[in-house]
């Protein structure tokens, strides 16, 4: 009996609250209002926009309504200069994930009553020396310029560049020295390579490493000293006296 009462009341529920769902053999699922229905595709809106799906990617469609149908419901019952109306159609619509309807709501009441602070907050828009505006018109009416996705002053932006080049500059000077360091210990490097490989030449031909150096060693004599001996003089000849 329970079963059967529970039965009935989901019967009795509004229509709105379900959707026309397409599903496709892939898994997919698209959940909205069929706008467009033939033999080769199937064109549903699921509030954001409007999805047309080719007809052989179909498994089954279950038709229902949806929030879009019950938008559109609603608004067809609408007088174009309702103000009231038109605001509480797009607060709902916002609240049901139907921004491209909320908006075409709020723009409808601001037709009728261009100054209607709801209808404008509910696009976006502030209000700037009387006047509404959307937030980038807004800041640019402020001075305000945007730099990087961020709204700031121009002295703001200025400076930032200004940190940003001194940054640049410092970053540059580290690179640079570090080049001339890596430049440095490279040639000191190649040339202890080389001083080896000199030395390793020098070993295999039989010299001495000094010798490469363009010097040598300086010998002494360690024997005896031997002086030749001196020749005895001649006698000189003297006339004997008479």
């Amino acid at each position: 009996m329970r079963t059967c009462v529970a039965l009935l009341v989901a019967a009795a529920l509004p229509s709105a609250l379900s959707a026309d769902e397409v599903f496709l053999k892939g898994g997919a699922q698209l959940s909205g209002k069929i706008t467009s229905r033939t033999a080769k595709s199937v064109e549903v809106d699921v509030g954001a926009g409007k999805i047309a799906v080719p007809a052989s990617s179909v498994l089954r469609i279950e038709e229902g309504r949806s929030p879009l149908h019950e938008y559109e419901d609603r608004a067809g019952r609408l007088a174009a200069g309702d103000e009231d109306g038109w605001v509480a159609l797009g607060d709902w619509a916002k609240s049901r994930g139907l921004s491209s309807q909320a908006r075409e709501a709020y723009n409808r009441a601001l037709a009728a009553s261009p100054f209607d602070a709801r209808a404008n907050a509910g696009l976006g828009k502030v209000q700037v020396d009387g006047r509404w505006m959307s937030e980038e018109e807004s800041y640019k009416a402020k001075g305000y310029v945007q730099f990087e996705g961020d709204w700031m002053t121009p002295a703001e932006q200025q400076a930032l560049q200004r940190e940003r080049a001194a940054e640049d500059a410092r970053d540059r000077e580290r690179h640079e020295a570090d080049s001339r360091v890596r430049e440095a210990e490279a040639r000191a490097e190649e040339a202890e390579a080389r001083a080896r490989e000199a030395e390793a030449q020098q070993s295999s031909d039989g010299i001495p490493l000094w010798y490469a150096w363009g010097g040598g060693p300086v010998y002494w004599p360690s024997g005896p000293n031997v002086t030749p001996p001196i020749a005895p003089s001649r006698p000189v000849n003297r006339p004997r006296p008479r």
